[in-house]
């Protein structure tokens, strides 16, 4: 029918396409997408859904530094 899933997982994150739930400390890139929440799909060049996602961020630092 023209349904196509969004690519999230590996994936920078993109508004258009996907939704942050949650950011995560992670070895990751800061912005690449770690797991898949909910699967977001288009129709076209249309999105039906968001993906919902939680994204790598870096480490946090302490205010003191």
């Amino acid at each position: 029918e023209g349904v196509m899933e969004i690519k999230a997982i590996g994936e920078k994150f993109n508004p258009h396409f996907h939704e942050a739930v949650e950011e995560v400390v992670s070895p990751k890139p800061p912005g690449e997408i770690i797991e898949v929440i909910l699967a977001g799909y288009t129709l076209g060049d249309k999105v039906i859904r968001h993906a919902k996602v939680k994204v790598s961020k870096s480490k946090e630092r302490r205010k003191n530094e």
